[in-house]
C-alpha cells in the first residue's frame, strides 16, 4: 500500500516533462546506462561515472540544441555530458530536479530533507560553465521540482500548490 506522503510527492513530480528527443536525436534513460539513438539507431550507450548498484540515473534531459545531456545520479550529483558520454561539466551534489532552461543555464531546486520530509528548498538557476547559482525563489516557501518553460518557471509548494513566475536571464 502506498503511503499519503508517497503519492502527494508523486503528484508534486508530474510537473515537468524532460526533453528526450532533438530532431533525429533521442536519448533513452535505462536508469543504469544512457542510450542515444539517432534516426532511430542506437549510436552510443554508457553509464558516463560508473555509478555503484545502488545508484539511478534521474532527472536525464536532452539540451536544447540537442548536444548535450543533463542528469542527476543519487550518489554523485549532477554532470552533464556529450552524446558520446564524455563528462563536460560536473555541477555535483546540491542541486536536484535539475532541467535545461536554455544550452548554458539549468533551473533546479537546492533542497534538504530530514530523511522524511523536505524543510528546506529553494529555486536557483545555475550556470553549467561556471557553477554559478542565483537564487529564482528563496526558501521562505519550500519550492520544489521546477520546470523551465521559458519565460516562465512552474514549480509546487509543499500544499501541493503549483505556482508560476517569469524570469529573464541576461
Amino acid at each position: 500500500m502506498q503511503k499519503e506522503s508517497e503519492s502527494y510527492m508523486y503528484n508534486m513530480t508530474l510537473n515537468c516533462e524532460y526533453k528526450m528527443q532533438h530532431k533525429d536525436v533521442e536519448i533513452v534513460n535505462h536508469l543504469k546506462y544512457i542510450e542515444v539513438k539517432k534516426g532511430g539507431e542506437v549510436v552510443a550507450s554508457f553509464d558516463p561515472v560508473n555509478i555503484d548498484r545502488n545508484s539511478l540515473y534521474i532527472w536525464v534531459g536532452l539540451s536544447p540544441n540537442g548536444k548535450m545531456i543533463l542528469f542527476t545520479t543519487s550518489d554523485q550529483g549532477t554532470f552533464v555530458c556529450n552524446l558520446k558520454g564524455d563528462i563536460l561539466y560536473r555541477l555535483g551534489k546540491g542541486v536536484n530536479a535539475t532541467n535545461w532552461w536554455n544550452n548554458r543555464y539549468l533551473v533546479g531546486m537546492e533542497d534538504k530533507d530530514n530523511g522524511v520530509e523536505f524543510i528546506k528548498s529553494k529555486l536557483v538557476l545555475v550556470d553549467i560553465k561556471t557553477g554559478e547559482k542565483v537564487a529564482i525563489v528563496t526558501d521562505e516557501y519550500i519550492s520544489v521540482y521546477p520546470c523551465a518553460k521559458k519565460p516562465f518557471v512552474e514549480y509546487f509548494t509543499l500544499d501541493n500548490t503549483k505556482h508560476t513566475i517569469k524570469i529573464k536571464v541576461k
